[in-house]
C-alpha cells in the first residue's frame, strides 16, 4: 500500500535465545550491493533499494549467508538446535518482515513465547544432506537426488505458508496414515514407537474434527515429530512438533498437547497474527479448539473434563495468586508462568463462555467466517469483534 525506498528482513538466529548468529557473505539487489542497516538487536535488516519499489512492482534479492546451529540449546523452547542427532531448523532463513498500518514491525518477542510475525509466502527449498539423514519439511517432497560425495538432495514445495520449519536426524522412525488425500506422517525415536503410533492417531482424530468443525485442512500432508523441546509442542504450517518429554511421560496431556497444535493449522496457520504483541489470538483460539477435539473424539462429558484440568484450571491458579490480568497483551507484559495462565488459560475460557452465550451452532458459524474473512492474512482483536458481531448480529 506504499512505496518503499528499503526492504526490512527478520534475521532470527541472532535472537540472543536462539544461541546463533547469521552473518551474511554476499547480498545483492537489481545487480548492485545495497546499504544495510541493523537493527533490533541485529535480529532485523533493512536493505535500501536504489530506485523506490512502486506499489505493484517486484524486486529481487540474492542472499548468500552462513548461519551456525548451537548444541543442545535450551533457550527460546529449542527450536533452533542440535541435540540428541535431531537437527531442529526454525526460522533459520531472513525472513521478509511485516509492514502494517505502523510500517514495518520489528518487535522482538522475550525468550518465551512465540517470535513470529510473519505474511503468508510460498517455499521452494533444496537442501543437502547426509545419505543416512531423513529430512522434514512443512512442505511436501518433490524428489531426492544422490550426489558424488554421498550425500544426498532433497528438494521441497510448499503451499501458502508462513514459515518453513526443516527436521533433519538419521535417529527418527516413521509411521503414517492418511484423512482422505491427506498423508499423515509420525515420527519419533525408536524406542518410542508405541508412543510415536498413538500420537499418529491424535493428529488423524484433530483433523478429522476440526475439518469438520472449522474448514478443509489445505495441504498436502501434515507431520508431527518427536523433538527435544524445553516446550510441550511447537506449531509450524504442515508440521508440529511434541516434546520428547511428553513421549516419556505419556498420559492425556500429551494427547491435549498434540490436539493443540494440530488447531494452530487454522488459527496462526491459515489465520496469521501478531504472536509477538497479540498472542492470545492464536493460542486462545487454539486451546479452546480442543473442545471441538474431545467433543468429536470422546463427548461432551470427556471434553468438559479435559477443559477443565488443562484450560480453566490453569486460569484457576493466575486467581489463586492474584494474578489475574488483561488477555491482550503481548508476550512481554506477562511472567513465563502468567503468560501460560492467562493467554492459554483466561482466554480460552473466555472463548468457552463466548460458545456458551451463543450457543454451538453459532459460535460455529462465527468460527467459520472469520477462516474465511481472514484466511492467509493477519488479523486484529477488532477483526475478531467485526467478524462475531457480523456473523451473530450482536453487539459483543
Amino acid at each position: 500500500g506504499a512505496a518503499l525506498d528499503s526492504v526490512y528482513f527478520r534475521l532470527f538466529p541472532n535472537k540472543p535465545s536462539y544461541g546463533s548468529e547469521l552473518t551474511f557473505r554476499k547480498i545483492i539487489v537489481s545487480e548492485t550491493e545495497p546499504t544495510l542497516d541493523y537493527q533490533a538487536d541485529r535480529t532485523a535488516l533493512a536493505i535500501s533499494l536504489s530506485q523506490p519499489l512502486e506499489i505493484g512492482q517486484a524486486v529481487d534479492v540474492h542472499m548468500e549467508y552462513d548461519v551456525s546451529v548451537p548444541l543442545d540449546n535450551a533457550r527460546g523452547y529449542g527450536t533452533f538446535n542440535y541435540q540428541n542427532g535431531v537437527l531442529l531448523l526454525s526460522n533459520f532463513h531472513p525472513m521478509v518482515a511485516v509492514y502494517d498500518a505502523d510500517g514495518w514491525n520489528l518487535s522482538l518477542a522475550p525468550d518465551y513465547g512465540d517470535p513470529i510475525y510473519s505474511e503468508t509466502s510460498f517455499y521452494t527449498l533444496e537442501l543437502t544432506a547426509p545419505q543416512a539423514d531423513i529430512v522434514i519439511t512443512s512442505g511436501s517432497t518433490l524428489g531426492k537426488r544422490e550426489n558424488e560425495d554421498g550425500t544426498v538432495t532433497w528438494t521441497c514445495v510448499s503451499g501458502p505458508m508462513r514459515d518453513m520449519m526443516v527436521v533433519v536426524s538419521d535417529r527418527l522412525s516413521c509411521s503414517s496414515t492418511a484423512v482422505g488425500f491427506i498423508r499423515v506422517n509420525s515420527y519419533y525415536l525408536p524406542e518410542h514407537k508405541e508412543t510415536g503410533e498413538t500420537v499418529l492417531g491424535y493428529v488423524r482424530n484433530g483433523l478429522r474434527a476440526y475439518q469438520q468443525d472449522f474448514s478443509a485442512y489445505p495441504f498436502a500432508e501434515l507431520d508431527v515429530v518427536e523433538a527435544p523441546l524445553t516446550a510441550g509442542g511447537m506449531e509450524y504450517p504442515g508440521l508440529i512438533m511434541v516434546a520428547e518429554s511428553q513421549y516419556q511421560a505419556g498420559g492425556e496431556y500429551l494427547e491435549f498437547v498434540t490436539a493443540h497444535e494440530v488447531a494452530h493449522q487454522w488459527w496462526y496457520s491459515l489465520v496469521g497474527n501478531d504472536q509477538v504483541n497479540q498472542p492470545w489470538l492464536d493460542e486462545s483460539l487454539a486451546n479452546y479448539s480442543n473442545v471441538h477435539y474431545y467433543d468429536y473424539v470422546y463427548g461432551h462429558s470427556r471434553s468438559e473434563l479435559a477443559f477443565q484440568n488443562y484450560v480453566r484450571s490453569r486460569y484457576q491458579k493466575a486467581l489463586d495468586l492474584g494474578h489475574d490480568d488483561i488477555v491482550n497483551q503481548p508476550v512481554s507484559a506477562f511472567s513465563p508462568e502468567d503468560y501460560g495462565y492467562i493467554v492459554y488459560g483466561k482466554g480460552a475460557v473466555f472463548l468457552y463462555e463466548l460458545r456458551q452465550q451463543l450457543g454451538d451452532e453459532r459460535m460455529l458459524a462465527f468460527l467459520r467466517a472469520y477462516l474465511a474473512d481472514r484466511k492467509y492474512k493477519l488479523s486484529t482483536p477488532d477483526d475478531l469483534l467485526r467478524v462475531a458481531e457480523e456473523s451473530t448480529g450482536e453487539e459483543l
